[in-house]
């Protein structure tokens, strides 16, 4: 028989799918932020890939209008985490 193993921590779909991406894509040593690699991730067969995290500069684009690609925001805003990085605009 397999030996008994704690069972894995309880998280959100949305914590899953980026923990899943981050330990897929990410390189420390590589430019950028986590989210910033694993939203310029080119594996389209991936089933997770249309639902990976983006930048907080992409969710806001979209959401001016300024991109004609659709963009699932629920699913990249729910799962922001502490050590996220997120610009926040200077009001005028």
């Amino acid at each position: 028989m397999f030996p008994k193993q704690a069972p894995a921590p309880k998280m959100s779909k949305t914590k899953a799918v980026n923990e899943y991406c981050k330990g897929c894509i990410y390189d420390k040593l590589a430019s950028g932020t986590w989210r910033e690699q694993v939203e310029n991730c080119t594996s389209q067969h991936c089933a997770l890939w249309q639902h990976r995290p983006l930048t907080m500069a992409t969710v806001t684009l979209h959401r001016k209008g300024g991109a004609t690609a659709e963009l699932n925001l629920d699913a990249l805003v729910d799962g922001l985490e502490d050590d996220d990085e997120i610009e926040v605009p200077a009001e005028a």
